[in-house]
């Protein structure tokens, strides 16, 4: 039987290395590839896949550079306190360790990264760690000196306070930014698991028609607007860890890997149409012939949502005291709404002004009044295997929607109440359904929004409606309800509206979750202006960064970057002191909103947040204009 492993004489060697050379700790240099391939061990992080690493400390003891073995010691402090001799407890060792005091160190700590598919090499620190210029070059220096590539050898500017070093000129050694790391990046574990299918190709850079069945497992070439129903997938595009693409598979499940090379891998597609058994782990995937049975999809039971359309004037979220409006304004509405009450007792944040939100009585007497339903009913009649008839429904089906008139008289109740206002002409006019932000189904990047500017002709109030609700029916929101068996006639949209934000400085998503290290802390991408983090352009990079707090000083936060924007020339966009704060308010954010879905009987499990923030103006305002449960 055939079986294809990615990386195999990498691994193998490993496997041999390990076993031989179990008793060795350590060694004082690196002469060859083999002798680093047998102290490999874990990367500080898993922030970057497929990169290997091998521990690194200077004593200033002994004057002497120690490589050791990074699986027998995961932790600098267990060799420095079984080899080295440290007598004290951890948090000594951490305090004495990691300061940037030149009189308080025992050791310089490093990490000595390989980047497996360029053969570079990295000199990494923790994110906690200040060492001074002055020791990071003696480090450098002293590594460089040791190994068999020194002439390769590179430092990672990974913290804030590494790259305003390197603005200021400070380095005499050669420095790279994460960009560098991504370039030579070929692979990511999305979301590990294991599975049986039938492997598929699908050339959707040349439009080929894309509908996979069930029971494949696919491999695509660019990432799809719409993720099929599939056992597993194989994706050449890169992703960000807030990508549609991401938190769909994390909601399904489904096994997801990222190998820029894989469409041309001559040994992977020897398996394409074949029953493969497909597994995804931390750093790698295996792909091997099998004559194992390919599991049966379990029918998921009927999801019927509460729909309550006897509200029929528009809501004023400006108070922020609503409840239950998930079932007559959506969920967006209603957990802005609920921000928007916390907003009074954490007053480091502001949400967005001028909040009214449309419920959905007004779309369904659109429906109904326009002859609408029969339409609905003609497509919900439709077999689920005639994927192209249902497509073509949908798409007929928004069209009469965007076209047909809007009753003039709420028209003319929304243009009234936002002309109350003088401050603001543009207004964003969001989806909220009741079919997003569920126990188990996230629902991300599912419907549309649209703005609308205050006489302007062609951006209208009742384009920007039309829009919203015919995104009830968008392809992807349609067939993501369907694999989870949502009832279709269930489901409405209310229109949350609310200002626009033309001094828009950066925007950004927050997880109120570390997701790279086992630390507590958030995870943050952020991108310059207007520009999309989940959804970038080719070639366009946003900052991605984890803070923690590492030794309980909230005052010393450790923050790692994983990326710098390439719009904003490496720097990094936000602020020390808007890091802080979104490090701050997180968890009391969480907190509250949790008790309050506990509370109203929302979701009975506590979650973490996904969060999405803007800063705003001349004085850099932090505004929060989402937040939703997480799914992990």
């Amino acid at each position: 039987m055939h079986i294809y492993y990615l990386k195999k004489a990498t691994l193998l060697l490993l496997f041999i290395g390990l076993i031989s050379f179990s008793q060795n700790k350590y060694v004082n240099n690196i002469s060859n590839y083999n002798q680093f391939l047998k102290f490999q061990g874990e990367p500080l992080s898993h922030k970057f896949s497929n990169i290997k690493s091998v521990k690194i400390i200077y004593s200033f003891d002994s004057k002497k550079i120690y490589f050791f073995n990074s699986v027998k010691y995961k932790y600098h402090y267990e060799f420095c306190h079984e080899v080295l001799g440290f007598t004290d407890e951890i948090h000594i060792f951490n305090e004495r360790n990691y300061s940037e005091k030149l009189e308080n160190r025992d050791y310089l700590l490093a990490n000595l990264n390989r980047i497996e598919s360029s053969d570079d090499w990295i000199m990494e620190l923790a994110a906690s760690d200040e060492m001074n210029i002055k020791y990071i070059h003696l480090f450098f220096n002293e590594i460089k000196q040791n190994v068999y590539f020194g002439n390769k050898l590179k430092f990672y500017l990974s913290t804030p306070r590494l790259i305003n070093l390197n603005e200021h000129k400070k380095f005499s050694i050669p420095v790279i930014y994460s960009d560098f790391i991504f370039k030579n990046i070929t692979e990511q574990s999305i979301e590990k698991g294991k599975t049986i299918g039938i492997l598929k190709k699908y050339d959707l850079q040349n439009k080929v028609e894309f509908y996979p069945k069930s029971d494949e497992i696919i491999i695509i070439n660019t990432t799809p607007e719409i993720i099929p129903n599939v056992k597993g997938i194989i994706v050449t595009e890169l992703q960000t860890p807030l990508s549609h693409l991401v938190l769909l598979a994390k909601n399904r499940n489904i096994p997801v890997y990222v190998n820029t090379k894989a469409w041309n891998d001559k040994k992977l597609n020897e398996f394409v149409n074949k029953k493969v058994e497909f597994n995804v782990k931390e750093e790698s995937f295996q792909i091997k012939e099998t004559s194992k049975a390919i599991q049966l999809e379990k029918i998921k039971p009927g999801v019927y949502l509460n729909k309550d359309l006897s509200i029929k004037k528009i809501i004023d979220l400006n108070n922020g005291l609503i409840k239950n409006g998930e079932n007559y304004i959506g969920t967006k509405a209603q957990n802005l709404a609920y921000l928007k009450e916390i907003s009074k007792d954490i007053k480091q944040f502001k949400t967005p002004e001028h909040l009214y939100a449309i419920p959905f009585y007004f779309y369904e007497e659109h429906i109904k009044n326009n002859g609408i339903q029969p339409k609905i009913d003609s497509l919900l009649h439709v077999s689920k295997d005639s994927v192209k008839l249902i497509q073509k429904k949908l798409k007929n089906l928004r069209k009469i929607i965007k076209t047909t008139k809007v009753n003039p008289s709420l028209i003319s109740k929304i243009d009234s109440i936002v002309r109350k206002q003088k401050e603001f002409k543009s207004f964003k006019f969001r989806s909220s359904t009741n079919a997003e932000d569920l126990d188990g189904f996230n629902g991300a990047g599912l419907y549309d929004s649209k703005s609308a500017t205050l006489d302007d002709s062609l951006k209208t109030i009742e384009k920007a409606i039309q829009i919203v609700w015919a995104s009830l029916w968008n392809e992807r929101a349609f067939f993501e309800r369907e694999l989870f068996n949502i009832d279709h006639n269930s489901s409405s949209v209310g229109v949350l509206i609310q200002r626009s934000f033309p001094d828009e400085i950066a925007n950004g998503v927050l997880i109120s979750k570390n997701l790279y290290r086992n630390y507590n802390g958030i995870t943050v991408n952020v991108q310059k202006g207007e520009e999309s983090v989940v959804e970038p352009k080719d070639g366009v990079v946003c900052d991605e960064f984890y803070v923690y707090d590492f030794d309980g000083n909230d005052d010393i936060l450790s923050i790692d970057y994983r990326s710098t924007s390439n719009l904003n020339n490496n720097i990094p966009i936000l602020h020390a002191n808007e890091i802080k704060l979104l490090f701050e308010i997180s968890p009391k954010i969480e907190r509250k909103l949790n008790a309050i879905w506990r509370k109203n009987n929302v979701s009975k499990k506590y979650r973490p947040l996904d969060v999405e923030f803007k800063i705003v103006g001349k004085d850099r305002q932090l505004y929060i204009k989402q937040a939703r449960a997480y799914m992990d």
